[in-house]
């Protein structure tokens, strides 16, 4: 890695090349995630986690962000990553290899492994995707750290640590090909929180010693320090050597003041950070995002809205016009059962008018639309059309279903290649790093351990949605045109055997809710028994009775 003044410099640029996306990124916190407009908007070194939302309260009067926000992310958790179900399995890339038996076991014990180790309580993998998922509604990234887990008083084996980043404090920087190269982590640390993270082998940074000289230092005063990670370069990578050069990804503790190292030469078998966005446009390393894409929409609703409420408050409580002819000397009493003299003239007249409010209907008009843009965005519709149509057919449904995982295709691509892929790829450097990886067979180690992912979640099943449609419909034909002929031959052309198993394992059915090829082979059996058994009770009778004849002739 370059020397630390090259570092804080890079450092300074990557953040002059995000400015320009700021104002929008607060923009979108204030309208979905109100608790992270406080530090965009006013958090500093010495307070960065900014819990006022005043500001955003005064910019978002409708709340249909911030409630489809939520909904957004439960649909790519429940989606991508349920853990109700195994939501991806591993094989080898020979299918040759994939056929031996210790091959296939070694990747069934791999992935119940990951699985174990991921919803383990202190990794905190749901919490974190959860957060990134809700960052890359608001800002169309969600950074996370897929680290170590090292032992502790509280947690005597250690594991993986999954850790989400705030976008404000991440900066990214990328190569030709887009693909992100170097993070940078702000963080602030106190001189009491800095002997506690990095020990007494870290170099102490000027500003931070001349703190803990002080008799009690200060735990107001913060330090900012980044953490830097970048791929290597070509010349600088050896996976033969013994040292850090084996490892492709290097990584620092970086002083911002002082421009120091604390710590440096880290070495990482895989990059530490996922940084999934939903949608990017060549030379941008970050994302747009559902919300930035419906900030024309949230910010008419929230105007709509602060209209609507003043026409509402001005119904409830009406502005009064009266002439200026003293007669009234500018008191009108509003309380319930009072008298207002001079109220109205000779005639009966009134002289004191309330002045219309406004037309509600039109407010309501408006408001309806912009939300259903807004809901459209976060893909809170596509998924009102089963609840909202339940006396649906079964192959409506799976023609739902086929349109859904095509809304949703371009979503899951993305995460898959930046997000999933990543994090599994990570997870196993994490555990071999740990030496607690199953024992790899002679033949995968001669094969250099290639392994490909499949993803099984019901976002991925849905993706061969159209193909259970078309069989459904076509079987439904076939099966009219059989009934209506009277030839169940027609029938034959389906091969049921194998589009049933495969209907059930894309939909999602469990496997204990479905036979086994030998549980279906003895029910077989069975039946076939059953039905030369009645068919032997219905011919007894018949030879019963020629065997009477023949002996009575």
């Amino acid at each position: 890695m370059e020397g630390a003044n090259a570092i804080a410099d890079m450092y300074e640029e990557a953040k002059t090349l995000r400015a320009p996306r700021e104002p929008d990124w607060k923009l979108a916190a204030a309208h979905c995630l109100p608790r992270h407009h406080g530090p965009w908007a006013g958090g500093s070194a010495n307070n960065v986690q900014g819990e006022s939302t005043g500001g955003a309260r005064r910019i978002a009067y409708d709340t249909t962000g911030i409630r489809s926000l939520p909904k957004y992310a439960a649909v790519l958790q429940r989606m991508a990553t349920p853990r109700s179900q195994a939501w991806h399995t591993l094989s080898v890339s020979n299918p040759a290899l994939n056929k031996l038996r210790p091959v296939q076991m070694f990747f069934d014990s791999l992935t119940a492994m990951l699985f174990r180790r991921r919803y383990e309580p202190k990794a905190r993998f749901e919490q974190a995707s959860t957060e990134v998922y809700s960052s890359l509604g608001v800002y169309g990234t969600g950074p996370k750290f897929v680290g170590v887990r090292n032992p502790s008083p509280t947690d005597s084996t250690g594991g993986i640590l999954y850790k989400a980043c705030p976008m404000r404090d991440i900066f990214m920087l990328v190569d030709d090909s887009d693909s992100v190269t170097m993070v940078f982590r702000r963080f602030w640390l106190n001189a009491r929180q800095f002997k506690s993270k990095f020990g007494e082998g870290a170099n102490v940074p000027r500003s931070v010693e001349a703190e803990l000289k002080k008799p009690r230092p200060s735990e107001k005063t913060t330090f900012e320090f980044v953490h830097v990670v970048g791929t290597k370069s070509a010349k600088d990578y050896d996976p033969e050597a013994f040292d850090n050069r084996r490892f492709p990804v290097e990584g620092a503790y970086l002083a911002v003041e002082d421009k120091s190292f604390v710590i440096e030469d880290e070495g990482y078998l895989s990059f530490p950070y996922l940084t999934p966005r939903t949608g990017t446009y060549p030379g941008d390393p970050y994302g747009f995002s559902p919300a930035m894409n419906a900030l024309s929409a949230l910010g008419t609703a929230s105007a709509a809205k602060k209209s609507y409420l003043k026409m509402g408050q001005r119904a409830a409580d009406q502005v009064l016009l009266a002439p200026d002819d003293g007669v009234m000397n500018g008191q009108v009493n509003l309380n319930p059962g009072s008298v207002n003299y001079g109220g109205v003239d000779a005639t009966g007249n009134r002289l004191i008018h309330a002045l219309p409010s406004g037309d509600f209907r039109v407010a309501e008009g408006i408001l309806a639309d912009e939300r259903r843009d807004i809901e459209d965005s976060f893909f809170v519709t596509l998924f009102q059309i089963l609840q909202d149509s339940p006396e649906m057919t079964a192959t409506e449904v799976i023609s739902r279903a086929a349109e859904k995982s095509a809304l949703l295709a371009p979503t899951m691509g993305r995460l898959q290649t930046e997000y999933l892929g990543p994090n599994i790829a990570r997870e196993i450097d994490v555990l071999s790093e740990l030496g607690v990886l199953p024992e790899i067979p002679p033949e995968l180690i001669e094969a250099a351990g290639e392994y490909d992912i499949t993803y099984t979640s019901p976002l991925a099943k849905a993706q061969f949605s159209d193909e259970i449609s078309g069989f459904v419909r076509t079987f439904e034909v076939a099966a009219n045109a059989a009934q209506v002929q009277g030839d169940p031959s027609l029938l034959d052309h389906f091969d049921l055997d194998v589009a049933i198993p495969e209907i059930a394992d894309r939909q999602a059915t469990p496997t204990r809710w479905m036979r086994s090829a030998k549980g279906v082979a003895a029910v077989r059996a069975a039946r076939a028994e059953q039905q030369q058994a009645t068919q032997a009770l219905q011919v007894a009778p018949l030879a019963l009775e020629a065997a009477k004849v023949a002996q009575g002739g």
